[in-house]
């Protein structure tokens, strides 16, 4: 798996548990987005401090939601499919197996994926800022030199896009991706921290120029 070592000399100087990874891997793919999946443990100091000093400000959600899905991994005996195969070779594996297939030696350890490949890994935690910083970094599958970067002022939000969807993915994303929100005429505040549905073209174009970055388009 590629590795973003750079990522790792860094660290080292809101979506629920409720949402099982395949259905947040089913999210990201709906929705054209990127997987997060934190490694945790309801003990560990630092994942605490990442969940209310990092997570839930509003310039993170501002790039994180539209770029990302995020999932919060307990190492339980919950089972999944994803993964499975490529990390342990078989059919389904629990949470807890994942922790040692993809070698976590301690939480928070975070992982970024598009589909199933792997775009890099962050182990430990980092402040707001930094993190900000390594999103988009991450979003935009940047090769330049990370510690260049991270020098830079980068004004990226994340690429505008209206996706097609059935109406049963539709469904699927507003009954578990709880930042999306159904609307049959364009709201006064369009915000950047939404996925928003629809199944009306004039009212996604509209989103679009009004500066929404996710909108599905249901039929």
């Amino acid at each position: 798996m590629k590795r973003f070592l750079i990522i790792a000399i860094l660290a080292l100087s809101v979506l629920s548990l409720a949402l099982t990874l395949d259905d947040a891997y089913r999210l990201a793919n709906i929705t054209q987005r990127k997987l997060i999946m934190m490694f945790s443990s309801p003990t560990c100091y630092y994942c605490n401090l990442f969940k209310k000093e990092v997570l839930p400000k509003d310039d993170f959600q501002e790039i994180l939601i539209p770029n990302f899905v995020f999932i919060e991994l307990y190492a339980t005996d919950e089972k999944t499919t994803l993964f499975a195969k490529e990390v342990l070779g078989e059919e389904s594996v629990s949470y807890r197996d994942l922790f040692v297939g993809f070698g976590v030696r301690g939480t928070p350890t975070f992982f970024f994926f598009k589909g199933k490949e792997g775009l890099g890994y962050l182990p430990g935690y980092v402040d707001k800022d930094n993190f900000i910083k390594i999103l988009k970094y991450v979003a935009q599958e940047l090769k330049e030199d990370f510690q260049t970067y991270m020098k830079k002022d980068d004004p990226f939000v994340g690429e505008p896009l209206t996706i097609e969807v059935s109406k049963e993915d539709a469904d699927f994303v507003l009954e578990k991706d709880e930042t999306a929100v159904k609307v049959d005429t364009v709201p006064d505040e369009v915000r950047r921290d939404r996925i928003y549905v629809t199944d009306s073209p004039d009212v996604a174009k509209t989103l679009q120029e009004k500066g929404a970055l996710r909108v599905l388009l249901f039929k």
